[in-house]
């Protein structure tokens, strides 16, 4: 796609571009530049897209947006106008450029990172629609804040109010659940603050002993009555009874000792009364739209977001007609700001919240104890 906006033709950036890109970007920054060999990366990365700005041959400006595979997020990723071109509109022009193909491309929402103190810059995304909703403390090379900004797309459906949930980065590549339940504590109770130390006590009473691969997950009975024995009032929901992680497990050894920790957990449950109740909980997903005096946890599958099929949990945010939003703990690839507040089509949210070909799916709503917990649609035992 290639438009004429004034003196300057915007289009799609080539390989032919390298060399300017990386001089417009030494000209333009001192600090966090974009490599040579980034540029050529999302010159063709599929989750890319690259504007330039080209006048007579030469490159005045450039845009960079990424996209989160699964996710209806783009992110605002870098940019730049050299400074024969600045008080044109030229940003303005690259970042509508931008968003229209974020648009074709299904995408909902578009976020950026931009120093506090450029003033500037500030007014052009506020002028252009964008909104401030956090801030990363020490975020530049030169330790300067960044401000996150956040516009929806000119897609229907309104803008969503996210609440107020601090994200916490799971410490080890096995512990989402203690993570997850974590920042679900949190959002209920903001004097709460995620620490590893709680982490690794969660994972030390909810983990599975063994997985198909790697170091023990956690299993939702465990992580339940961690967050009871914490004062919280909680619920369970399974589509189905135990073992609920033994597929692909081929030790017999392995096999039977989780089976062994899942009738453990099950039968801890009955005598704490935990409530578990077994049914597909998506099919309520209307329900918790409107709980805000709940917080729910759940697992989910991670193929649609790296292609690996690992079981993951991830605390749910906000639900709107449209999507589903989550904190993910677990930052594995660049850009951890995309792993706050996602916003995830409800469609593809229902199909990646189960896992194994059983389609196992689980999830933990957790109230402060101080409200009771009622009966509601949600809570329909088979």
């Amino acid at each position: 796609m290639a438009i004429s906006v004034g003196q300057w033709q915007l289009r799609g950036g080539a390989i032919s571009d390298l060399n300017k890109l990386v001089a417009l970007e030494n000209h333009c920054f001192s600090n966090d530049r974009l490599s040579r060999r980034s540029f050529r990366h999302y010159l063709t990365a599929k989750n890319a897209e690259l504007v330039v700005a080209d006048s007579d041959g030469q490159l005045l400006g450039y845009g960079l947006l990424l996209l989160r595979r699964g996710t209806l997020l783009t992110r605002l990723y870098s940019l730049a106008v050299h400074e024969d071109a600045r008080g044109q509109r030229l940003a303005e022009a690259m970042v509508l450029w931008l968003e229209q193909r974020a648009t074709a491309r299904g995408k909902r929402y578009m976020r950026l990172e931009v120093a506090e103190h450029n003033q500037s810059a500030q007014r052009l995304y506020e002028r252009m629609g964008f909104l401030p909703f956090g801030m990363f403390e020490h975020y530049y090379e030169d330790d300067t804040n960044a401000i996150r900004m956040q516009k929806a797309l000119p897609l229907s459906g309104p803008e969503k109010t996210l609440r107020r949930c601090p994200w916490y980065q799971q410490t080890t590549e096995f512990t989402c659940g203690p993570a997850s339940l974590l920042m679900a504590m949190a959002m209920l109770d903001h004097s709460r603050v995620p620490n590893q130390r709680d982490e690794f006590s969660i994972w030390r009473e909810a983990n599975t002993v063994y997985m198909t691969s790697g170091p023990a997950g956690t299993h939702p009975i465990g992580l339940a009555m961690a967050a009871q024995a914490r004062g919280f009032d909680v619920k369970v929901y399974l589509n189905q009874g135990a073992p609920l992680f033994v597929d692909g497990v081929r030790n017999e050894h392995k096999r039977q000792t989780l089976q062994a920790v899942e009738e453990n957990f099950f039968n801890e449950a009955e005598q704490q009364q935990l409530p578990v109740f077994y049914l597909d909980w998506l099919t309520r997903l209307d329900n918790y739209q409107n709980m805000q005096d709940c917080a729910l946890v759940c697992l989910i599958s991670t193929y649609r977001f790296d292609r690996t099929k690992a079981p993951h949990w991830v605390v749910v945010t906000a639900i709107d007609d449209q999507c589903v939003y989550i904190h993910d703990p677990d930052p594995s690839t660049p850009g951890a700001m995309d792993y706050q507040h996602v916003p995830i089509a409800r469609e593809d949210f229902i199909r990646m919240a189960s896992y194994g070909k059983r389609k196992i799916k689980a999830a933990i709503v957790l109230r402060q104890q101080a409200q009771s917990l009622v009966c509601s649609d949600l809570d329909l035992a088979v």
